[in-house]
């Protein structure tokens, strides 16, 4: 391959057929990691501090990040079209000392109060903080590396270099990977944050140094002129991303109280359940989101309805059959995965019910990322916060009135009420905040598929999933019945993907 025909600004065409390609190799060489942490670790509380940390600095990471999508993003290309090239840069270099400073700064305060922090956001033994925490503080370096190399993945997709960062994630993910064989004797879970650290820091060397030397970038600050909107719209998303960081910790805060391992298997199913948005969703908003801006910026309702049916009609059309294909395989495929090394049975078993739960609703998270695209490219910020709070207490309150019932699978019980509330919900803001978009449209589009599903779901898991298979058979079984469906289905013209029913 040709890699410096990578190195390039890419159409939107090329950028989401070969993003997705490199995100699918990406994102495997990741779950890879995940295998050889299950191989090689198990469940323990080692692990379970290991996952709590590096996922409370991806919520906090995330916090800060938020608004690069939601305002930084679309200001500087309004900037890039009206003004210029190096006014665009100059916003962006400016937010990046910012981002510079904050994690220094949050650096600093970990080094000093982190013990305290982690005493009162988890549940776990006062005592085991103690005796982990230099696991504690080395992975709250994590979020200085997310908040930095975040932001300049965001940077090169503005930029149309839509394949780019996944090729660049999947340099990082090998030299984590070579860096825990090196290092595991040693020091054992340890090795896993040291290894994800120095590929953190080759992975933001690599990204300046592209930066610089193909897109012409210099990294020089000067303060640039910010409209007063701008900080409005700064701190509206900022306000709307207190609840979600809140409701995507309060579960790991419920479930570090579960006892040792839950975190660590609940983290396993989910990477699992993850899979399908991570490597469809993730890709399709990026490269659709700069499409949306561009077609807000002009003008062009149409075109924006149109892009907005057709990825989500996109993505229903994938994930409603992979959420099906997973619910029914759900402990086939833990133990395909993990099933060796330090990984037990039941291990397999909480996983699984973890994954299977988790992969009901995937198809409403891939939606929910299109609208949250619509959102920010019509910069109504201030309108999504009323109800990104709601949804988000909403959340909490449902997650700990599951687990009060249920336990730890009460964490998955609560995603599945709120994301199928916020799937329907998501008509209602459509209609009122974008008369454009025809969300109806998708609703009547995700039932038929729902519908044609169903009986092929029943048949696999009560003829297929109980028969005295192989687990690979099984899985081998599921796969060709799915593929035959996804054929018939595409052959089907109710079930084409393109806005062809939309207002005229």
């Amino acid at each position: 391959m040709n890699f410096s025909a990578i190195i390039r600004a890419e159409s939107y065409k090329r950028g989401m057929v070969f993003s997705v390609v490199f995100n699918i190799i990406s994102k495997g060489i990741l779950f890879l990691l995940t295998i050889i942490i299950a191989r090689y670790f198990g469940s323990n509380i080692k692990t379970d501090i290991y996952f709590f940390v590096f996922t409370a600095m991806v919520l906090f990471s995330g916090f800060i990040n938020s608004i690069d999508t939601a305002v930084l993003i679309p200001e500087s290309m309004r900037l890039r079209q009206r003004e210029g090239a190096q006014k665009a840069m100059d916003f962006l270099n400016y937010f990046l000392l910012i981002y510079f400073i904050i994690g220094i700064l949050f650096t600093l305060a970990m080094y000093f109060f982190g013990t305290r922090v982690f005493v009162l956001i988890s549940k776990f033994e006062k005592a085991d903080i103690l005796t982990y925490q230099n696991y504690f503080w080395l992975g709250s370096l994590f979020f200085i590396f997310h908040v930095l190399t975040n932001y300049l993945n965001n940077i090169l997709t503005s930029l149309k270099y839509f394949s780019l960062p996944m090729v660049i994630s999947s340099v990082k993910s090998c030299v984590a990977i070579v860096c825990i064989f090196l290092l595991k004797e040693k020091y054992d879970v340890l090795s896993v944050i040291i290894g994800g650290l120095i590929s953190y820091a080759v992975n933001l060397m690599i990204q300046m140094y592209i930066l610089h030397t193909t897109a012409r970038w210099k990294f020089t600050i000067k303060k640039p002129s910010i409209h007063k909107t701008t900080w409005s719209n700064v701190l509206y998303a900022e306000l709307g991303q207190i609840t979600t960081v809140a409701s995507s910790m309060f579960p790991l805060y419920l479930l570090s109280g579960f006892g040792s391992g839950i975190i660590s298997v609940m983290n396993y199913g989910k990477n699992i359940a993850d899979i399908p948005n991570t490597l469809v969703t993730s890709q399709f908003a990026n490269v659709s989101g700069i499409k949306l801006n561009e077609e807000v910026a002009s003008k062009d309702d149409a075109a924006m309805n149109g892009t907005f049916l057709h990825i989500s009609k996109l993505m229903v059309f994938i994930l409603v059959p992979m959420g099906c294909f997973m619910f029914v395989f759900a402990e086939p495929i833990t133990a395909l995965f993990y099933q060796r090394g330090s990984f037990t049975q039941q291990a397999v078993a909480d996983s699984a019910k973890f994954m299977q739960l988790l992969s009901i609703t995937i198809f409403s998270i891939g939606i929910n990322a299109v609208v949250s695209r619509v959102f920010i490219a019509m910069q109504a910020i201030k309108q999504a916060l009323s109800y990104q709070v709601v949804l988000n207490v909403l959340l909490i309150a449902a997650i700990w009135l599951f687990t009060k019932s249920y336990g730890a699978y009460g964490y998955p019980y609560g995603v599945i009420v709120i994301n199928l509330i916020n799937f329907i919900g998501m008509y209602f803001i459509c209609r009122k905040y974008f008369a454009a978009i025809e969300y109806g449209v998708l609703l009547r589009y995700t039932t038929l598929v729902m519908l044609v599903n169903l009986p092929v779901l029943l048949l696999l898991y009560y003829l297929v999933l109980p028969a005295g298979l192989a687990v690979f058979y099984k899985l081998l079984t599921g796969l060709c019945v799915y593929l035959i469906v996804f054929i018939l289905m595409s052959r089907i013209k109710a079930f084409s993907v393109y806005a062809s029913n939309t207002k005229k």
